[in-house]
């Protein structure tokens, strides 16, 4: 039995992400904006796994302090973390920032997650095998990382702030890979999935989240790849990623300019 956290864990791919594990038997912490949200995914989930041991932790995502107490409360109620999956993601239809002053887009889904990951290193480091899930997309092939306008300020545009943060989880994902090298971190594309973001970002039916929530359940428990680090996945099998998602010295660059994003919630990263 593995101990598993899935960020975004109330609705979509991280529900039924979070259904999935629950019937094979592994114990689960559930992540939820609030506690209301987080309760109500609990039920659902025990719903299809009557006697599955759950617990749930709430943060909001936009707020990088809530992120830090959730890595603190977390590491001081859990005895390890096997696997942890970064799985919660927005889409912004206009721009608005987070609490820290950063574009809402990538606040969440790249600087929470880059954030969580590290201050819950010395946590999954008590797992004899340790893996980080990375929920990327398909998009990110459309992304740049833009060093001179991260937060969207001279030109904001949904489609592209939500491609750029996708590339961010990839190249973050990689650089953990080469950093970490005692743990696996490999990231995913889900598929086209008829979630509350795709609705808002296309208008589109997509599939179900459960079929969505099939490489994240299968980069998190398969022996298949217990020992594979670094690669891009989609339906369960390794995929090729865009170039600029290999691309070490963005990766390299991404990571140091994170670090400097987030130092007033974790001045010992490196």
């Amino acid at each position: 039995m593995k101990t598993i956290l899935i960020t975004g864990a109330t609705d979509g791919i991280g529900l039924e992400t979070a259904k999935a594990l629950a019937r094979q038997g592994h114990e689960l912490v559930l992540h939820g904006r609030n506690r209301k949200k987080a309760r109500t995914a609990m039920g659902a989930v025990h719903a299809v796994a009557l006697n599955a041991p759950l617990e749930i932790v709430c943060a909001d995502l936009g707020d990088l302090a809530a992120v830090a107490r959730m890595a603190q409360d977390l590491s001081a109620r859990l005895p390890r973390l096997d696997v942890l999956i970064n799985n919660a993601g927005v889409y912004m239809t206009e721009r608005k920032t987070s609490r820290d002053g950063f574009e809402m887009t990538l606040a969440v889904n790249h600087l929470a997650h880059f954030l969580l990951t590290n201050l819950l290193l010395p946590l999954l480091k008590k797992s004899d095998a340790p893996r980080v899930v990375t929920v990327s997309s398909m998009v990110h092939k459309s992304g740049h990382i833009a060093f001179d306008d991260m937060n969207s300020e001279k030109n904001f545009d949904g489609y592209q702030a939500y491609a750029d943060s996708k590339l961010a989880n990839m190249l973050f994902a990689n650089e953990l890979a080469r950093r970490a090298p005692w743990l696996t971190s490999n990231s995913l594309h889900p598929g086209v999935v008829g979630t509350k973001l795709l609705h808002a970002a296309f208008s589109m039916q997509g599939e179900s989240a459960a079929t969505g929530a099939r490489t994240s359940v299968y980069l998190a428990t398969s022996p298949e790849v217990e020992k594979v680090t670094g690669r891009y996945f989609s339906n369960c099998t390794a995929a090729t990623a865009a170039a600029q998602a290999l691309d070490q010295q963005l990766a390299q660059r991404l990571w140091e300019w994170s670090i400097q994003a987030v130092k007033a919630y974790a001045p010992e990263l490196n």
